[in-house]
């Protein structure tokens, strides 16, 4: 039994000899193309939070800076307010020294009609307790003219001064109900100045509580959409190092798999720009969605994963390495034989203008930039000699 166990025992370990020989799994350029992709969707949606954010910010600081120059127009009113309520308070002031003053005169006249009252109450008693004396009798007792002279003067005398004491007492009553009056006014007048001067502060102190809680309400809220815009600043740092990482993997594993070699040159001298041979969009009469109409389609359409590298046709000078209206970021280059080479749609550009370039050097990597729908390489031939002059890249290239 055991000489049987130990010939198995010794298979088995063999076996475990060649599993722990053999490579760990390498990841496939196509897995590793879908996870960039996957993390550049990622990339773009932090990107859409990023500028959602920034809209806020611009709108709050937009908000705030509004509300401090309201503020500052409110601490300016508040300014004025205050002078206003100085010369208000000087106002109250003269008013209450006017009221002291016609209160003390009110008083003297109460006084003085009090002690004309008096005299002319006297007066009347004295009138009454002598009413059996006959001013008509008192002429005729008289003993001579002279006498009666006497009588008559002295007898108007009396009667003009019952008229006088009257008359005094009729004075002294009427400076009373005068200064009564203007006293009434003034302390009128002087409650509605002081109601004024209170509501004035109560509604200038409301405002200005009122403006600093909306700026203090508004800076909480632009330092929480600042840090949040920070965060995902952040992240979106992270996820490019990642995805730059990724890259290069992806190019090790293209090296590996032989799909970063351009492809054969055809009788033209071009080869095919893209790793990819599928055409989503040929040359000539096509429909554009984005804008509703036909248009001739100068070249043709490659479909291709975001990322992955677009090649030189054939070697030439780079005379456009940026954005170029709808073509977005875009390369071409002028070749010897007389035509130029388009290259639109770029994620990113890797070459620059002026540059000479080799036949299948990286010019870039495909994207979806400028009047796109989504990502691909949009190829063209033109003629150096007129630009406008566009062929066929299929009766050029050979893409089979």
């Amino acid at each position: 039994m055991k000489k049987h166990f130990r010939p198995l025992l010794a298979g088995l370990l063999a076996a475990l000899c060649l599993v722990s020989a053999v490579p760990a799994y390498a990841a496939s350029s196509a897995d590793i193309q879908d996870e960039i992709d996957d993390l550049n969707g990622q990339k773009t949606d932090i990107q859409s939070r990023i500028d959602e954010l920034q809209a806020r910010i611009d709108s709050l600081e937009f908000s705030e800076a509004g509300a401090l120059e309201k503020k500052d127009v409110l601490d300016r009113k508040n300014d004025l307010a205050a002078q206003e309520l100085d010369v208000l308070a000087e106002q109250i002031a003269i008013a209450d020294g006017m009221i002291d003053s016609v209160q003390e005169d009110l008083d003297k006249a109460r006084d003085k009609e009090a002690g004309q009252r008096q005299r002319w109450l006297g007066r009347l008693r004295a009138m009454e307790e002598t009413s059996d004396v006959n001013y008509i009798e008192v002429l005729f007792d008289a003993n001579s003219f002279s006498d009666l002279l006497t009588r008559l003067d002295m007898v108007g005398q009396v009667m003009e001064y019952d008229e006088d004491l009257e008359a005094a007492y009729i004075a002294a009553r009427e400076d009373v109900e005068a200064l009564e009056a203007r006293a009434e006014t003034l302390k009128t007048e002087n409650e509605l100045r002081k109601a004024e001067l209170q509501q004035k502060q109560e509604q200038l102190v409301a405002d200005i509580n009122a403006a600093c809680e909306v700026i203090a309400s508004m800076q909480t809220n632009l330092a929480d959409v600042k840090a949040a815009l920070e965060a995902e600043e952040a992240t979106k740092a992270e996820l490019a190092a990642i995805i730059e990482e990724k890259q290069q993997e992806l190019e090790k594993a293209k090296a590996a798999e032989g799909m970063a070699k351009p492809g054969t040159v055809t009788g033209s001298g071009f080869i095919w720009p893209s790793y990819t041979k599928w055409l989503t969009s040929y040359y000539g009469p096509r429909y554009l969605e984005l804008y509703g109409y036909w248009r001739n389609h100068a070249g043709v359409d490659i479909g291709a994963r975001y990322g992955s590298e677009i090649w030189a046709a054939q070697a030439g000078t780079v005379i456009t390495a940026n954005w170029y209206g709808g073509y977005g970021k875009c390369v071409m280059v002028m070749h010897d034989n007389g035509y130029t080479t388009v290259y639109g749609h770029m994620s990113s550009i890797a070459v620059y203008t002026g540059q000479t370039v080799a036949q299948g050097q990286v010019l870039g990597y495909v994207g979806s930039t400028g009047n796109s729908t989504g990502p691909h390489l949009h190829f063209e031939i033109r003629s150096n000699a007129d630009p406008n002059t566009t062929y066929d890249p299929e009766s050029f290239v050979y893409y089979g």
